[in-house]
């Protein structure tokens, strides 16, 4: 029995793989430009299965993308964005439509919220072809790939090797741009530098029956949700340790909207003081001895699947992850309190192990820290993954994602690298429209991280629809900042930062309260913390460093990072670090 369902695995899973090898590669012969001169090509679907083809080709330095787009299923405009995130906010716009002088027009256009996108100052696509009839729209254009200084409404694209960019699609039916049918739009994670159209969307959707994979669960059982607005569910899992397994695909289970966000988190020991048997049980609004970061959902996550180099590792093996606890945070605005079915992560762990085991490393605040953000201002501030803490680090790291997470009064954010003996940054990521409901992992062009390297994680909150301050905390309706770094090979080293103080968007210091390490404290997890041993260390007196300062490479000023009248400033001061074994 378990030999014939392997064999049919296997082939259900080559049959599927052929099946987007031979899908990526071919392109309907109604489009009316050449099909072939292009280097990439992907097939997007909406919600409708309606079809949206997608080419494009890179110049060889870069710095150009060539783009064809082409839609059997409008009559009307047709337009391709590029995003930080998978939702509108923020997108750079190229939309195509017949104006009623009957001339094609493109514009390139940008939007800072869910409306309707405005025409951008500077024109930077220039149209190469254009084809309309009642049965389809399609159009061709170039752009450069970088922004460059000075300009707040084109986003710059990745496009760099390994590197991934959103991208979002959408037409109408009428001549007047007006808002899409919400089956009428699709986005996707693209890898832009993909050197095949079937890795491209092997990306996009990851084939299933690999004989090498085993699904393990980490999903809550059955879950009477307590009647107020947050609420924090705790289950616990433990691993398969007959072997040393990789997990390479990550598959959120969520079945209601009330599901704010999931994390797993890896315990050194069982928690036998909260849960007595590895049976799924739940338990709500206990404490969550276990620190290390293994995997989080927040909205806007989709389906992950790990590039062929590097997986999480679980089961035997120094490092690997044995134990889990899965925390679930319900939001309610109706608090009265319902039943969930359950909520979590299938793992895909693959027996056939890759060449590194990957990490997470968390760089950001205790969200109890902060405990009032004044209303109406815009707020800036930026925690340090210090010194003391990555030298704790065994050796170079390879970081190959970034995540900068924030509730619903997010406005921007980055996370940068400050190099061992310099006070210069090196941006890893800028949201500069950050969505709550937009949310996940940007996969980056490798960078490397030294042992004395700091990490810099800046958030920008944006309170000034607020009549009353907002605290810091877990709820929704509180804020918190954190960077979440996916690196290679893994360390034991887990957690760090700085306390800050909070500056508005003018670079004055703001007289509110910080929790009881107001400025005076950074913290290094490297495992259990409540075994923790305190170090003292010298007053950290350096200057902040200049964010993200505008260069001939296309990089952003930091006043263009934060737009909308915000300005990036901040003062790390700290003279205590906890280390945590």
């Amino acid at each position: 029995m378990h030999t014939s369902y392997y064999y049919y695995s296997t082939l259900l899973g080559i049959a599927i793989i052929l099946q987007k090898i031979l899908a990526a590669s071919a392109a309907p012969n109604w489009i009316p430009f050449d099909t072939t001169k292009w280097k990439r090509h992907l097939t997007l679907k909406t919600p409708a299965d309606k079809p949206v083809e997608l080419f494009w080709t890179l110049s060889p330095d870069l710095a150009t993308i060539q783009v064809g787009i082409a839609s059997n299923n409008s009559a009307g405009w047709l337009a391709v964005g590029f995003s930080e995130t998978n939702g509108m906010k923020g997108a750079d716009i190229a939309l195509g439509y017949v104006n009623p002088s009957g001339q094609f027009v493109l514009e390139d256009r940008f939007t800072e919220d869910f409306v309707a996108p405005i025409v951008d100052t500077r024109q930077d696509l220039t149209l190469t072809g254009s084809w309309h009839t009642n049965a389809y729209t399609a159009f061709t254009f170039s752009r450069p790939t970088k922004a460059g200084c000075n300009n707040t409404q084109d986003r710059d694209l990745y496009v760099e090797p390994n590197s991934q960019q959103h991208v979002l699609v959408a037409f109408g039916t009428s001549m007047s741009f007006a808002q899409h049918a919400p089956t009428d739009r699709t986005s996707a994670l693209v890898d832009l530098n993909s050197p095949t159209d079937a890795a491209a969307e092997l990306l996009m959707n990851p084939p299933v029956g690999d004989l090498n994979l085993i699904p393990f669960n980490i999903i809550s059982p059955n879950t009477t949700v307590p009647a107020r607005e947050t609420a924090y569910c705790y289950s616990y899992f433990e691993a398969p340790t007959d072997a040393k397994y990789h997990v390479i695909q990550e598959l959120p289970v969520i079945h209601d909207p009330r599901v704010h966000h999931l994390v797993i988190y890896v315990c050194d020991t069982p928690p036998t003081q909260l849960f007595n048997s590895t049976s799924p049980s739940v338990q709500c609004d206990i404490p969550n001895p276990c620190l290390k970061f293994f995997a989080e959902w927040a909205p806007g996550i989709r389906n992950r699947t790990y590039p062929q180099d590097f997986g999480k590792p679980v089961g035997q093996g120094n490092l690997s992850a044995r134990y889990f606890m899965l925390e679930v945070h319900y939001n309610q605005v109706d608090p009265t309190g319902y039943n969930d079915p359950g909520a979590g992560y299938q793992l895909m762990l693959s027996r056939k192990l890759r060449n590194n085991d990957l990490g997470i490393l968390a760089a950001g605040m205790s969200p109890q820290e902060i405990s009032t953000i004044p209303a109406r201002r815009i707020i800036s501030v930026t925690y340090e993954f210090p010194e003391e803490c990555s030298r704790l680090l065994k050796q170079n790291l390879t970081i190959t994602g970034v995540f900068v997470h924030m509730h619903k009064r997010g406005h921007s954010g980055e996370l940068s690298i400050i190099r061992q003996g310099t006070n210069r940054s090196e941006s890893l990521v800028k949201v500069n429209y950050f969505d709550f409901n937009s949310q996940g992992t940007t996969r980056i062009e490798p960078r490397t991280l030294v042992p004395g390297d700091r990490i810099l994680t800046t958030c920008v909150w944006d309170s000034t629809r607020e009549a009353n301050d907002t605290r810091g905390g877990l709820g929704s309706n509180e804020e918190m900042c954190f960077g979440f770094i996916e690196y290679y090979p893994l360390q034991a080293v887990s957690m760090g930062w700085r306390l800050p103080r909070l500056f508005d968007a003018n670079g004055r210091p703001i007289n509110t309260t910080v929790g009881p390490l107001e400025g005076n404290a950074a913290l290094c997890v490297l495992g259990n913390v409540n075994t923790s041993q305190r170090l003292t260390i010298p007053p950290f007196n350096t200057p902040l460093p200049e964010l993200g300062t505008c260069s001939t490479s296309g990089s952003r000023s930091t006043a263009e990072l934060w737009g909308r009248g915000s300005f990036l400033a901040g003062c790390l001061v700290a003279f205590l670090v906890t280390l945590a074994f």
